[in-house]
C-alpha cells in the first residue's frame, strides 16, 4: 500500500481511536466551501458582470460626447505644388431626448435580471452547501466502515490463531482452520475495498471543501422538518431560489416583449456640433484661430418599413416570453419533484434505521448463542462465522441508514429553498451582492482595480 494513501487512512480513522483530537465540525466543511469552493467564486464574478447591464442600459438616456481630431498632409496644384496642411477638430455631443419608453424599459429589465441573477447564485449556494453536507457525512460513513472491517479482521485474526491453537491440541479439525482462515481473507478483502472507498469520498471532500478531512466530529441533530409533504411542497414553491429566478426571468421577457413593440415609436434626438478648422499653406497660416462651424440638430425618426425586422423582433420576443413562462412551469414541476423525492428517502431511511437496529439486535441475540452452543458442540464454527457476518452486514446497514437519513434530511431543506448561508448561521461575514451592484449601477468612470484581479490571479498560480 502506497506510504502516503496509509496516512491519510491512520488519520482519517484517529475520530474512531477516542484520541484527543481537535475536529471539523460539519459547520467548518461549510464554512470553508463557501469561501473557498471554485463554483461559488466564478459564479459570483458572473453575477458582478450581470450587474454592469444596469450601467450599461443606463449609459443610454445619457449624454454621449465624443471628441474627433484629424490633420491632413498634402501638395496644393494651384499653387505650384505648395505643401498644405490642414487640422481639424469638432466636439459632439447627443442626447436622446424620447425613444417610446425603450431606453426606460431597457434599465428596468437590466435590473430585473440582476435579481434574477442573484436568485440563480443563491440556488447554486445551496447546491455547494449540500454537496459539503453529503461529502462531510459520506467520509464519516466509510471512515465507520473501514473501523467496523478492521476490527472485524482483528477478531478474525483471534479466532484464527485460537483454531489453529485448538488444532495443535487435537480439539478442532482442518476444515475448521480453513473455514476461519477463508473468511478472514474475505474480511481483508472488504477492508481494502472500504479503505479505497473512504479515499475517494474524501477526493470528493476536497473538491468541494478545498482540505482533506482528518478528524470529523459527530453531526449536529438535524433540524426539524415540516410534517406533511404538501407542507414541503408549500415553502419550496414560496422560497425556492429557482422559482423567484423563474418569475423574474419571465418578467424580463414581458418587458423585451414591451421595448420590442414601442420600437415602431418615434424617437426623437439632440445633437450639438462645434468644429475647428486650420489650414497651413507653404508654412503660412491662412485660416487662424476661429471655430469653422456650430450645429445644433433635433432628429426625428419615424419607421415606416424596416423590411419586416420590427415585426419578427416581436415575434420573436413573444415566443421568448411563451419559453419563459413554460420554463415557469416546468421550474415549478421540478421543486416538486425535488420535495418529493427526498421527503420519501427520508421516510425510507428512518424505517430502516428502525428495522437495523431491531435487527442489530437479534443478531447480537443470535451469535452469542451460537458462540455458546460451539463451546459446547451443538453449533460448528461456520455457524459462529456466518452469526458473527450478520452482525457486522447489519451494523455496516445502520451506518449507512443513518447517512442516508441525513443526507436526505439535508437534501430536503435544500429542496425547500432553505439550506442557505443565512439560515446556516457559517459564522463568517456573507457575500453581499449588492455592494458591487449599488457601486456599478449609476456607470461610474472609474475602472475596476486592474491590480487587484492580477493579483488575485497570481495568488491562485502561485
Amino acid at each position: 500500500m502506497n506510504k502516503g494513501w496509509q496516512r491519510f487512512i491512520g488519520a482519517s480513522l484517529l475520530v474512531f481511536a477516542g484520541l484527543p483530537t481537535m475536529a471539523d465540525t460539519l459547520t467548518d466543511a461549510m464554512r470553508l466551501a463557501y469561501e473557498t469552493n471554485p463554483t461559488l467564486i466564478l459564479n459570483r464574478a458572473a453575477l458582478r458582470a450581470t450587474d454592469e447591464t444596469v450601467a450599461l442600459a443606463r449609459s443610454g438616456r445619457r449624454p454621449q460626447i465624443a471628441l474627433q481630431a484629424s490633420g491632413v498632409l498634402g501638395n496644393n496644384a494651384a499653387f505650384s505644388g505648395v505643401a498644405t496642411e490642414t487640422y481639424s477638430a469638432s466636439l459632439n455631443a447627443s442626447l436622446n431626448l424620447y425613444d417610446g419608453g425603450r431606453s426606460r424599459d431597457a434599465v428596468e429589465a437590466a435590473k430585473t435580471a440582476v435579481l434574477a441573477a442573484r436568485a440563480s447564485l443563491e440556488n447554486i449556494e445551496q447546491s455547494v452547501m449540500l454537496s459539503a453536507a453529503q461529502a462531510f457525512l459520506t467520509v464519516r460513513r466509510d471512515q465507520q466502515i473501514v473501523s467496523l472491517a478492521r476490527n472485524n479482521v482483528d477478531v478474525l485474526k483471534q479466532q484464527l490463531q485460537a483454531a489453529e491453537d485448538r488444532l495443535a491440541v487435537g480439539a478442532a479439525t482442518r476444515t475448521e482452520v480453513a473455514q476461519t482462515r477463508a473468511r478472514m481473507a474475505a474480511a481483508q478483502a472488504v477492508l481494502a475495498a472500504n479503505r479505497g472507498a473512504l479515499a475517494i469520498s474524501a477526493e470528493s471532500y476536497i473538491a468541494v471543501v478545498g482540505t482533506a478531512p482528518v478528524n470529523l466530529a459527530y453531526p449536529p441533530r438535524l433540524p426539524d422538518m415540516p410534517g406533511s409533504l404538501a407542507a414541503a411542497e408549500e415553502i419550496a414553491l414560496r422560497t425556492h431560489p429557482l422559482m423567484r429566478a423563474s418569475h423574474l426571468s419571465e418578467k424580463v421577457a414581458a418587458i423585451d416583449m414591451r421595448r420590442a413593440r414601442n420600437a415602431r415609436q418615434p424617437s426623437l434626438s439632440a445633437n450639438v456640433n462645434i468644429g475647428y478648422r486650420d489650414t497651413y499653406l507653404g508654412g503660412a497660416n491662412i485660416t487662424p484661430g476661429s471655430p469653422d462651424s456650430s450645429t445644433a440638430t433635433l432628429t426625428l425618426n419615424q419607421p415606416i418599413y424596416t423590411g419586416g425586422a420590427l415585426s419578427a423582433a416581436i415575434r420573436q420576443a413573444g415566443a421568448t416570453l411563451e419559453r419563459r413562462m413554460a420554463e415557469t412551469g416546468n421550474t415549478r414541476v421540478q421543486v416538486r419533484q425535488q420535495v418529493s423525492a427526498a421527503w420519501y428517502q427520508l421516510q425510507i431511511a428512518r424505517a430502516s434505521i428502525s428495522a437495523t437496529r431491531l435487527q442489530i439486535e437479534a443478531a447480537q441475540f443470535a451469535y452469542e448463542g451460537i458462540t455458546e452452543e460451539a463451546r459446547l458442540g451443538a453449533s460448528t464454527v461456520l455457524d459462529t462465522l456466518n452469526a458473527k457476518q450478520e452482525v457486522l452486514t447489519a451494523q455496516n446497514s445502520l451506518i449507512t441508514a443513518m447517512h442516508d437519513e441525513r443526507i436526505a434530511a439535508y437534501s430536503l431543506l435544500s429542496a425547500m429553498g432553505l439550506l442557505t448561508p443565512e439560515n446556516l448561521d457559517l459564522g463568517i461575514e456573507l457575500y453581499d451582492p449588492s455592494e458591487n451592484f449599488d457601486r456599478v449601477q449609476n456607470a461610474p468612470i472609474r475602472t475596476f482595480e486592474a491590480g487587484n484581479v492580477l493579483d488575485n490571479i497570481a495568488d491562485r498560480w502561485q
